[in-house]
């Protein structure tokens, strides 16, 4: 009887374990595929084109090229044309000023202040080719 209620115990442990092992393994999995940040159309010629946004110029620049790597999978991208624009409310030097200012009046006064910056600030364009 007591064998019986170990041998029991131990099929229900080793289930848990199992769901508990395919459970994180898929979550790992999931969160290691890449979806393009960004949608990549396909031009004459085999190349392509994307366009990354970001709230600072580095980030949209990242998102276009992650996009492309995925494009290109084991191939490299090699840009043909980029052209960066600003969208913020203000132009980018005075949004600059204003969020430094804001920063240490903030510090200053103990509070954070609104902060200016969009994820949509700034689009990189590129056109590429995969080789």
């Amino acid at each position: 009887m007591l064998s019986q209620l170990y041998l029991a115990k131990n099929k229900v442990l080793s289930t848990t374990a199992m769901l508990s092992v395919l459970g994180i393994g898929m979550l790992g999995l999931s969160a290691c595929q890449s979806a393009p940040s960004s949608p990549v159309m396909q031009r004459a010629n085999s190349t392509f084109e994307t366009t990354g946004v970001g709230s600072t110029k580095v980030m949209a620049q990242n998102q276009a090229l992650a996009s492309a790597k995925n494009t290109c999978g084991r191939r490299q991208p090699i840009v043909i044309k980029d052209e960066v624009q600003y969208n913020g409310v203000l132009d980018a030097r005075t949004g600059r000023m204003v969020e430094q200012v804001g920063s240490i009046a903030g510090a200053v006064l103990g509070k954070a202040l609104p902060n200016m910056s969009r994820e949509d600030d700034y689009e990189y364009m590129i056109s590429f080719r995969c080789q």
